[in-house]
């Protein structure tokens, strides 16, 4: 007589995730899910590109030594904002009189990789988180930097401003659209061939409306599928579109956004 045992098997196994970040930010993500036993159908709805002129971040990284806070909120701004401040012949050594405020362990690794540790990491990675985390630090009269994606929110600049501080915001990169979805993304949206689609920035979820064909189209196309989004802020974005969010984690990472779609289906099994 033979016993077959079943062995146990990852929520995520076999089930066909579209995943639409940024194709050079896609990787590390699409590795997580796939150790999962997950089917990642890429779907890059954002294209990262440098700012139309750097005439801003250029005045001021001439003028970093004013300054007495930089903010980063993403590995984006780390790396368009070091890159330019080594085209410009300066480096990090030019911070030394300024303190670093890092969104998420995303940046500060990206920082630390730099050889800069942050001096302030906010407890939630939202830009409320940031603001909550300067209340407790006197910003009167002080200067901070925000290289910033363009389209950013404006709550960090206001409010800091009005806790007393000139905060100076140049956009350093920008969110692009994409010409067209990629065949297989295309095909797997209009079929109706996928498990979940994952949303980590309120321009992942606009874009991919404008790309399928408008709002219409877009509920359309996620009605029968779990959306899963990275935090607050991208969920309130989805909403907006009519989109229903079943899958948002506690923490604002994609780690956690890993972790929070395994237990999405591990409730459906």
């Amino acid at each position: 007589m033979s016993i077959s045992v079943k062995l146990p098997t990852n929520p995520l196994q076999g089930r066909r995730i579209l995943v639409t970040r940024a194709a050079e930010q896609a990787a590390e993500f699409t590795e997580q899910l796939h150790q999962r036993g997950a089917v990642v159908v890429e779907c890059p709805t954002i294209q990262l590109e440098p700012p139309e002129a750097w005439t801003n971040v250029d005045a001021a990284i001439h003028d970093l030594s004013s300054f007495d806070w930089l903010i980063l909120t993403s590995v984006n701004g780390v790396r368009f904002f070091f890159t330019r401040l080594q085209e410009l012949g300066s480096g990090i050594h030019d911070l030394q009189s300024c303190k670093v405020c890092a969104v998420g362990p995303k940046t500060a690794e990206a920082l630390l990789e730099l050889g800069i540790t942050p001096d302030l990491m906010p407890e939630q990675f939202t830009g409320e988180g940031v603001v909550a985390a300067f209340q407790g630090v006197d910003l009167q009269g002080k200067r901070i930097l925000f290289p910033k994606a363009d389209g950013a929110r404006e709550l960090i600049p206001q409010q800091l401003r009005s806790m007393g501080a000139e905060v100076i915001d140049p956009v350093a990169y920008r969110n692009i659209i994409p010409q067209a979805l990629p065949d297989a993304a295309r095909q797997a949206l209009g079929q109706h061939q996928l498990a979940a689609v994952v949303f980590s920035s309120p321009s992942t979820v606009r874009n991919l409306a404008a790309l399928v064909g408008g709002v219409t189209q877009l509920q359309t196309m996620l009605s029968d599928l779990a959306v899963a989004s990275i935090g607050p802020v991208t969920t309130k974005a989805c909403q907006e579109l009519g989109l229903s969010v079943a899958v948002e984690p506690e923490q604002a990472t994609l780690d956690s956004l890993t972790n929070a779609l395994e237990q999405y289906f591990a409730r459906l099994e």
